[in-house]
């Protein structure tokens, strides 16, 4: 990937002094990565990291405490990762084809910045990966084997899950640090004076067996092959448990339907990652295919390919927010009650006090009614307040009836969002 480096009188004459390839600023701007990783990616990666960082917020809530919102952590952490790398190895020196002010730092800091960069947005995209099928597991579990999950559903093991990934893909992706280095750019017109530097491969990503071993079968098999044949598998078990407990609804408990939504929510957001993902898929058979003397796709538009698979993997790692108010009551009115307290006092007429307001009640931007506690000469007035018996109406004994309204009352959470 070339990066732009800062103008100079004649930049025909930059090339990089390892491999000779000219540099970014002698290249014609490209229109389309300036739209599609400049402008597009860069708004979605923006409102990604937003959404992430509420989202991360709300679900270490004490309310919200459970395992498989443990998980949804570390996928939001992994989620951040990867939009925040995309920026400056994509993003930035895509607008710096058409920023001078940004070329200074697409020629001098980023391309030492790539090297790091780089490797850590694929762990970040691996991780993501396999958080998501832990959390299918989590929910198979859940819902198909409900006296188990008791034990093997727990926060504590779902921090553990979390730290064993994490090691896991950060072994997984140490080839990839050492797959680019910085070179210096030079002026071969002006006593090979630097004036940039680009992040270049190194002769590690040239071998044919790294290549082969590596980028392609290996990519396929972890990438592909085990997460989405995992998350096929166990999210068909739990659509034909979900549809059989659909039809004996009466019977199931309270906890049971709670698993039920949390597996419908599930669905949605891998769905999203299988459609976000599937392009990619498709570029590495493509890869597989070109390298075996089969020229399916020119380079030219492998490179656009890609360009669009960047785009769609940051608008799944950008998403799940939206999933989470969707799909998740309790993680929807734990948002409106954190941000959006002034709006609900304005659907309720003006509250004083945002506590007062019982945003359990009704789903949404609804409001419930305001609670007011009784003083004692108000209790005691109701209390002794007579029963008036209308027609057919029985004696009640054991004291008076009153209408309650049952609050969330305990710091913890046996289900998730």
């Amino acid at each position: 990937m070339a990066l732009a480096l800062e103008a100079a009188d004649n930049v025909t004459d930059l090339e990089c002094e390892m491999c000779g390839r000219p540099s970014a600023c002698a290249v014609d701007p490209s229109l389309y990565e300036f739209i599609l990783e400049g402008v597009v990616m860069n708004v979605v990666n923006l409102l990604g990291i937003v959404c992430n960082t509420v989202s991360i917020y709300i679900l270490s809530r004490k309310q919200m405490r459970a395992s498989i919102n443990c998980c949804l952590i570390g996928l939001a952490t992994f989620d951040i990762l990867l939009l925040v790398c995309s920026i400056f190895v994509w993003g930035v020196p895509a607008l710096s084809q058409y920023s001078p002010r940004l070329r200074a730092l697409s020629g001098r800091l980023i391309p030492h910045m790539t090297p790091w960069l780089y490797p850590l947005a694929t762990i970040a995209h691996t991780g993501s990966t396999y958080v998501t099928v832990t959390v299918t597991v989590e929910r198979y579990v859940a819902v198909c084997h409900s006296l188990k999950a008791r034990y093997i559903c727990t926060y504590g093991r779902a921090r553990l899950y979390m730290i064993v990934i994490s090691v896991c893909v950060v072994l997984y992706n140490v080839p990839k640090f050492l797959e680019t280095e910085v070179q210096p750019i030079v002026n071969v017109r002006e006593n090979r004076t630097v004036v940039g530097y680009i992040a270049c491969s190194t002769p590690l990503r040239s071998e044919r067996a790294y290549i082969e071993v590596y980028i392609m079968w290996m990519y396929l098999v972890v990438m592909y092959c085990i997460p989405f044949g995992t998350l096929v598998v166990l999210n068909s078990l739990i659509y034909k448990n979900v549809r059989i407990a659909n039809k004996m609804r009466q019977l199931l408990s309270r906890r049971q339907e709670k698993e039920i939504g949390l597996a419908t929510m599930l669905f949605a957001i891998v769905l999203l990652f299988m459609v976000c993902n599937s392009l990619s898929f498709v570029i590495n058979i493509i890869e597989l295919l070109n390298n075996s003397d089969m020229q399916i796709v020119e380079e030219a538009g492998m490179e656009r390919i890609a360009d669009f698979s960047n785009l769609l993997i940051n608008i799944n790692s950008s998403s799940n927010f939206i999933i989470y108010c969707i799909f998740g009551q309790k993680f929807r009115r734990l948002f409106l009650r954190l941000f959006c307290r002034r709006l609900l006092q304005r659907r309720c007429g003006g509250a004083d006090n945002a506590d007062d307001v019982s945003v359990a009640a009704t789903p949404g931007l609804s409001c419930g009614v305001p609670l007011k506690p009784l003083g004692r000469a108000a209790r005691g007035a109701e209390e002794h307040r007579p029963l008036v018996p209308g027609r057919g109406a029985r004696h009640l004994s054991g004291g008076p009836t009153t209408l309650s309204v049952n609050l969330p009352t305990s710091t913890t959470s046996v289900s998730g969002v």
